[in-house]
């Protein structure tokens, strides 16, 4: 692979990137709780709730989609929500 070849793989759609957001939520112990919504196309936002623990790695909790970023970003607030909260309290 030549320079001219290695410039064109690396080239980035920056309105796609940059309609992705998230939040971080961190804890005392290192676990950080991230919400993250990315637009997948015209009328389809994509919203991820994941764990992220330092060293051992991270899971995705839940995810989904909705028609607006409204509606990812509530979905997800939610979800975000009956992972802080005790489900039996």
């Amino acid at each position: 692979m030549n320079v001219d070849e290695t410039a064109k793989t690396t080239e980035f759609n920056l309105p796609l990137w940059s309609a992705a957001e998230f939040l971080d939520m961190p804890f005392n112990d290192g676990l950080v709780l991230r919400a993250l919504i990315c637009r997948l196309g015209p009328g389809k936002w994509q919203w991820s709730i994941m764990s992220i623990d330092g060293s051992r790695g991270g899971e995705v909790i839940s995810l989904g989609t909705e028609q607006t970023v409204a509606a990812a970003r509530q979905t997800a607030a939610s979800e975000l929500d009956k992972c802080i909260h005790d489900p039996l309290n």
